[in-house]
């Protein structure tokens, strides 16, 4: 009999607890469920974000503020940009380095100097101050004064050219 009655009660006590509602909702819950009700991927995104900074916001000013936070995220200010962004010439062949608003996709510049590595490989020495060398080991006529351009080519890669002849070599940039 006191099995039986023990039994009930058990199975009384947890039905009750599956079937009650929450008190109280949970915010977070809510507001990234208000997130992926968004159909515009930028919004959606932003949603995120604000939820993320409330979090960071609830983490250092306790659980009060935090519930509050978590309910009506607020929008983050954008930092100011500090840096001041280097000419594209600049920079050219450096982007992976160092970050560019704008790129160049081909360059026109004077030979300075023209020396030659151990292995046979050009390095040119072009009158704005940068200096090329030769990937590959390919035959290239180049004097000093004449005029060659460097392009861009695809994965980060760039070509040394003149427009006289169809004869191109590939590059890096070394400084």
């Amino acid at each position: 009999m006191k099995k039986s009655l023990c039994l009930i009660s058990t199975l009384v006590i947890a039905s009750s607890c599956l079937l009650s509602t929450p008190v109280h909702a949970n915010p977070l819950a809510d507001a990234l469920a208000e997130c992926r009700q968004q159909t515009n991927a930028l919004k959606r995104l932003v949603c995120y974000d604000e939820i993320t900074i409330a979090t960071t916001a609830e983490t250092s000013a306790g659980p009060a503020a935090a519930s509050k936070a978590a309910a009506t995220p607020a929008r983050a200010a954008e930092p100011a940009a500090t840096r001041k962004a280097a000419a594209p010439a600049d920079n050219f062949g450096l982007e992976h380095k160092k970050a560019a608003k704008e790129q160049a996709d081909q360059l026109y510049l004077t030979v300075q100097n023209i020396s030659y590595s151990p292995r046979k490989e050009l390095i040119v020495e072009f009158d704005n101050g940068q200096i090329w060398r030769q990937n590959d080991n390919s035959y290239y006529d180049i004097k000093v004064g004449e005029r060659h351009y460097i392009k861009r080519g695809m994965l980060n890669s760039f070509t040394l050219g003149n427009d006289e002849n169809n004869r191109t070599i590939k590059v890096r940039r070394v400084e």
